[in-house]
């Protein structure tokens, strides 16, 4: 599934260092880079909604970062070594780029993967003894080393697009179809669809176990491949229903499962 952005504004305010003027510079999917500096009202009796005092210090930022797919793995395997490791140094070296230093990283598949998997698709296997992230180790796991080698210090958290198959109502891991003019299908059954306000994995307590299980044996298996997770968040986007990997919950549903994760 590749995600296309029909609209996208940047919008840059500054002051150029000749006239000392205010600019505002915006680039949307029709124009780039449209300047709009006649827009701005800024001056003596004018009220502003937000107010920067660069000399008081509030609140700490930890960090930013992005998410680790496998897509971007292929992506960046796709490049001359050389350039893939300038890239890596841009993303992640302190004190080069961006600096990214806390990032996400899926759990299973996500819309940015190679093909959909979780990583115990054997069905009523609540203990887990099929459990196996061997997929990642030939694309998740190869790019955060990467990531690692120039930033040690590199946190991560996790979530999860969807459980196994067998843990869902639907037992799929889509929970919308795609536009019946469309020319790629999910094989999704009219049967099979989600919606908002609706818990899709199924509420008992040995799937609730299971699915804690799951949770402690991912974090346990990328710890012994020297990979530390720090934080999960038990879904992504836990109220929509997607052509892609998701899973939708209630809020009390999700509540009911965090009582079985937390410990």
């Amino acid at each position: 599934m590749k995600t296309v952005i029909t609209s996208f504004i940047i919008t840059l305010i500054g002051l150029s260092a000749a006239a000392q003027k205010p600019q505002l510079i915006s680039t949307t999917a029709e124009k780039q880079w449209i300047d709009g500096s006649n827009q701005l009202k800024i001056g003596k009796g004018i009220q502003a909604d937000i107010k920067i005092d660069p000399s008081q210090t509030l609140q700490t930022v930890d960090g930013f970062g992005a998410c680790f797919n496998e897509l971007g793995w292929t992506s960046l395997k796709a490049l001359p070594a050389a350039d893939r490791e300038e890239i890596l140094q841009e993303l992640f070296k302190p004190g080069k780029g961006a600096n990214f230093n806390i990032c996400r990283m899926p759990v299973g598949a996500n819309d940015f993967s190679h093909d959909w998997y979780s990583y115990d698709e054997t069905p009523d296997d609540f203990e887990m003894k099929h459990f196996s992230i061997s997929n990642d180790e030939q694309t998740l796991i190869p790019f955060i080393k990467s990531a690692q080698k120039y930033n040690p210090k590199l946190q991560l958290w996790a979530s999860p697009w969807s459980p196994p198959q067998w843990m869902k109502y639907n037992h799929h891991y889509a929970e919308a179809a795609y536009p019946s003019n469309a020319s790629v299908s999910n094989g999704i059954k009219p049967d099979q669809l989600g919606k908002e306000g609706q818990n899709m994995f199924i509420q008992e307590p040995k799937y609730f176990e299971a699915y804690a299980r799951y949770f402690s044996i991912f974090i346990q298996s990328y710890r012994r491949q020297g990979i530390r997770i720090g934080m999960v968040m038990p879904q992504n986007e836990f109220n929509s229903a997607q052509v892609f990997p998701s899973c939708t919950w209630t809020a009390a549903g999700l509540a009911k499962f965090i009582s079985y994760l937390g410990p």
